[in-house]
């Protein structure tokens, strides 16, 4: 065993991506509440960055988003940072949405990622630590 979980990267997306799910839903033995979605989400998009190429869509959502926001002339000057600030201004100052918090929650981890600076800071502390738990 070469971690404390054993599960991999991939185990772990699927395991905690049905998690969420089941306790979204709200009707079965495990409960998740809805200010909580963000989160679990953000952990499965930090697993999904190491997992194999069923998640790996995934972590291009976050990419395109902040380079569909670059691109766009109308903006002017927008760099990635925006594009994360606007999304955490979304699952934070929003009602909370589980549809819409796990969407965002699990695209951040890329998003931050590519922005780069502060914004890499909890991706890839978090990561690393999730990481060396799974695999």
């Amino acid at each position: 065993m070469s971690s404390l979980i054993a599960m991999g990267a991939g185990g772990a997306a699927t395991v905690t991506t049905m998690y969420l799910y089941v306790g979204v839903r709200g009707k079965n033995k495990i409960k998740v509440q809805d200010d909580a979605v963000p989160f679990w989400a953000f952990g499965i998009g930090l697993l999904a960055a190491n997992a194999g190429t069923a998640f790996q869509q995934l972590t291009g959502i976050g990419e395109q988003l902040g380079a569909s926001l670059q691109g766009n002339a109308a903006l002017g000057d927008w760099q990635t940072g925006a594009t994360a600030a606007v999304l955490t201004i979304a699952v934070f100052g929003l009602k909370a949405r589980p549809w819409k918090d796990a969407l965002c929650g699990a695209i951040a981890p890329s998003l931050y990622a590519s922005a780069g600076g502060f914004w890499a800071i909890p991706a890839s502390v978090l990561s690393g630590l999730i990481h060396s738990f799974v695999s």
